[in-house]
């Protein structure tokens, strides 16, 4: 059986966490362990530790404290920390009926050849459901809420994307990236979760649309245009204008200040273009450097923090 590394990153919402990890909890077997990458602001000292010991008592866990809130750099640095054959990324705010390890296994088991499984969710509703889309069967979109991964193809891929914090789909650029150069990604549409999505909180903290928020949008689009290839860039910019379109378009007060084209749309672009040199025209990938991250709890089978 796959030994399954399970990775959650979680920002500022304790209390989706301890609605979370015992659905999780529950499916986990000798061949599985959970590394939780916090990224909360307030940590000293610490909330809801006693609670979370008790969820976590008995089983093979890791839970960091990350100074910086980034998904990529959580997920880089928690597969270099992880021992799994398989990498199991979820959100901290999700909701299970199933086994959602034996869901993900069955996958590589059926399919030896993929590197990695694009799971769906339900969207705060029953009535929503999110599946990836795909040519040819294979995946080539994926959502961070659930996904997994053939460790060592993730890291020999250079894992997720430096993209700075906001709305930018850098899961879907990962899965790009997977698809053109590594291989195929399953179609988990048979592995679906509940995804909560409340208002508050998250690592990428949505909520909170202001400047900072669509300068990393425009930011990160800028990048992920710039890493590819020509002509693929040329054929993706439609896809790109309607992102910006769609999610990356502000109410009209703010559309029209001077500021939000000033700081997020010029700024945004000038800083991915000088990144972009500055990492000498290459994809990078970016872990947390070891003075950035605290072990909070440890239990079974793990090596010292």
């Amino acid at each position: 059986m796959e030994f399954v590394s399970i990775i959650i990153p979680t920002y500022n919402r304790a209390e989706e966490l301890l609605l979370t990890l015992p659905q999780i909890v529950k499916y986990m077997d000798e061949n599985s362990e959970l590394i939780i990458m916090d990224q909360s602001d307030n940590y000293d000292p610490i909330d809801n530790i006693e609670e979370l010991k008790h969820i976590l008592e008995g089983i093979n866990v890791k839970h960091y404290h990350c100074k910086v809130p980034s998904v990529p750099l959580a997920w880089n640095t928690a597969a270099n920390l992880a021992i799994g054959d398989i990498l199991l990324f979820i959100d901290d705010d999700i909701d299970i009926n199933f086994n959602l390890l034996d869901g993900h296994r069955k996958h590589y088991l059926n399919n030896p050849s993929i590197v990695g499984v694009a799971g769906g969710y339900y969207a705060s509703s029953l009535d929503r459901v999110w599946v990836p889309s795909s040519n040819n069967g294979t995946a080539t979109t994926l959502a961070g809420v659930n996904s997994s991964f053939k460790r060592d193809v993730f890291l020999e891929a250079g894992s997720a994307s430096a993209f700075v914090k906001s709305f930018a789909g850098f899961d879907w650029e990962l899965a790009e990236h997977f698809v053109k150069n590594y291989g195929k990604l399953a179609v988990g549409d048979d592995v679906l979760v509940f995804h909560r999505a409340p208002a508050i909180g998250g690592c990428q903290n949505q909520a909170a649309k202001g400047i900072k928020w669509y300068y990393g949008c425009y930011f990160n689009h800028s990048l992920w245009i710039l890493w590819r290839k020509f002509p693929f860039n040329l054929s993706r910019l439609p896809r790109h204008f309607y992102w910006i379109y769609r999610y990356c378009t502000p109410k009209k007060e703010l559309l029209l200040s001077l500021d939000f084209w000033r700081e997020a749309v010029f700024k945004g672009m000038k800083d991915a273009n000088q990144q972009y040199k500055k990492d000498s025209k290459s994809r990078v990938a970016k872990s947390y450097n070891q003075a950035d991250i605290k072990c909070i709890i440890e239990h079974k089978n793990q090596k010292n923090c």
